[in-house]
């Protein structure tokens, strides 16, 4: 019985078996060999860069110094009012520390003159290359101290101004804004700030205030904080005139004309009054009315 259940394997060709896999072996044992000479090699490799990588790290020729920055646009001279110290770096810090480069894109978009940091690269041995967007100023706002700037977003610029600066987009500069502007780098949320950005653009654009050399936008009754009855806004010209304008854009009241109205209606003193020479006050925001007030003397071109 017991010879017949063997007899199937007593056939098998043990034999043959054996001698394949001796074969096989033989045949993959330099390939076996070769992969594990070669994952030493990479070990070695790796353990040897890595100990590189620290020695290298760890010299002072590829710490990055600590150092104070200033940044300040080029209109600005150096060492005046406005400009920014920015510190990077601390002591020993190298150049090949993994959050070197986000720090210091960090540090400087905390400048207030810095709008976008654009990119961060490190330079061997021992620099670091920064390019950022500087914010623009858009218009001069007077204080009782000097002049203070804001961009085209209303954010406050660095420095006082004796004088509005010439690099402004807009010539025209803005008084009667009684709120204290923010600090450096902040938006200055002032409803009456942002009319008057608003105001000075329109002046500064349209074809008739512009040939009127309208320099300021006073803002001292925005709100008829100082007289309700009186308008709100008015342009002041070259010549010291003041154009009584009536309420802000967006801010119209029942009854108050249209910018275009106003306009015409200036137009029509503009024909009896060229260049408003001789006029104090224009109000222009009365319909189918234009009071004028005459000044004493006749005001030449400043």
């Amino acid at each position: 019985m017991l010879r017949k259940m063997l007899g199937p394997l007593g056939r098998v060709h043990w034999e043959k078996i054996a001698s394949r896999i001796g074969a096989f072996a033989s045949n993959h044992q330099s390939k076996g060999a070769g992969a594990l000479t070669a994952a030493a090699f990479v070990l070695v490799v790796l353990l040897v860069h890595r100990e590189i990588y620290s020695f290298i790290t760890g010299r002072r020729q590829f710490t990055v110094p600590q150092k104070d920055v200033a940044v300040a646009p080029a209109w600005l001279q150096r060492g005046s009012q406005g400009v920014e110290l920015v510190r990077l770096g601390k002591p020993g810090v190298s150049l090949y520390d993994p959050g070197l480069v986000e720090r210091i894109g960090r540090t400087f978009e905390e400048c207030p003159w810095v709008r976008r940091v654009t990119a961060v690269e490190r330079v061997f041995p021992d620099q670091v290359r920064v390019r950022f967007d500087y914010r623009t100023p858009e218009v001069a706002v007077k204080r009782p101290g000097g002049y203070v700037i804001v961009d085209a977003e209303g954010v406050r610029l660095p420095g006082v101004y004796v004088d509005p600066p010439a690099s402004c987009a807009r010539s025209i500069e803005i008084t009667g804004v009684t709120s204290l502007p923010p600090a450096p780098g902040c938006p200055w949320n002032d409803p009456a700030l942002r009319s008057a950005m608003e105001l000075a653009a329109f002046a500064q654009e349209n074809p008739l205030l512009a040939r009127l050399r309208v320099r300021e936008v006073d803002m001292s009754n925005f709100g008829g904080k100082a007289d309700p009855r009186k308008s709100e806004v008015a342009f002041v010209t070259a010549t010291g005139c003041a154009i009584a304008w009536g309420r802000a854009p967006g801010d119209g009241k029942f009854g108050e004309p249209s910018t275009e109205e106003k306009l015409e209606n200036l137009r029509s003193v503009l024909a009896a009054y060229p260049g408003l020479y001789g006029v104090r006050t224009v109000k222009v925001y009365f319909r189918g009315s234009r009071a004028i007030e005459p000044s004493d003397l006749v005001q030449k071109p400043r």
